[in-house]
């Protein structure tokens, strides 16, 4: 695949973008790819790519997908040379149709760390999710235990507002961070037109209640 920079109808004027490339990142690397390359970079005034800039190259914000690559290599994987686990992840956030609402990709990070990445595709609404791991070895459930970060990029940290042919973005970042103790029987909310990284440990229900 090249120039993923036009996928999923990409422009500062959405994020919708930004769900797409988080969608297609974690879906490619789950089929089994060793390595993704963004192109390009090479910004012009009449076509952004991946920064925006003025008739003289001086920056003027940031498009949805550079966000949302913060956000893909910074935080739900580590940003180091070192071996990632990727694991199956699926969900059963759909509409009446069917369609899946809302996809994870789960991945055991090299400092240990759980990093599962949910994109809501829904443009309209949130969802609240509750994230379960499965043990294929001692066939007990595990969650997320103890403090959970969770950063956010979506419709919430970035608008655009048009002005004639052009317009300009507020905001326009940064990820929303936040941290929420975190058990079994929490629920994460995704806010509409989102992805969201949850990072954290993982333990048993019976771990958490100290048995």
């Amino acid at each position: 695949m090249t120039e993923g920079n036009i996928g999923g109808g990409a422009g500062p004027s959405t994020v919708k973008s930004a769900l797409w490339l988080a969608d297609y990142v974690g879906s490619m690397m789950a089929a089994g790819a060793g390595a993704t390359y963004f192109f390009h970079y090479m910004p012009s005034p009449d076509h952004p790519g991946f920064l925006m800039i003025d008739q003289n190259y001086n920056l003027k914000g940031y498009p949805p997908q550079y966000l949302a690559t913060q956000l893909i290599t910074k935080e739900w994987v580590q940003p180091i040379d070192a071996p990632h686990r990727q694991f199956r992840a699926s969900s059963d956030v759909k509409d009446a149709a069917g369609t899946v609402l809302v996809t994870a990709y789960a991945v055991e990070r090299p400092d240990k760390q759980w990093s599962v990445m949910l994109v809501n595709r829904d443009q309209h609404n949130d969802h609240a999710v509750k994230v379960v791991f499965a043990g294929p070895d001692t066939k007990q459930d595990r969650y997320f235990s103890g403090p959970v970060d969770c950063i956010t990029f979506g419709s919430n940290e970035y608008q655009w507002h048009q002005e004639g042919a052009g317009g300009h973005a507020d905001p326009d970042g940064p990820l929303s961070k936040s941290t929420v103790k975190s058990g079994a029987e929490t629920f994460y909310r995704l806010p509409q037109a989102s992805i969201t990284v949850l990072r954290g440990s993982v333990a048993s229900a019976t771990a958490q209640d100290g048995h």
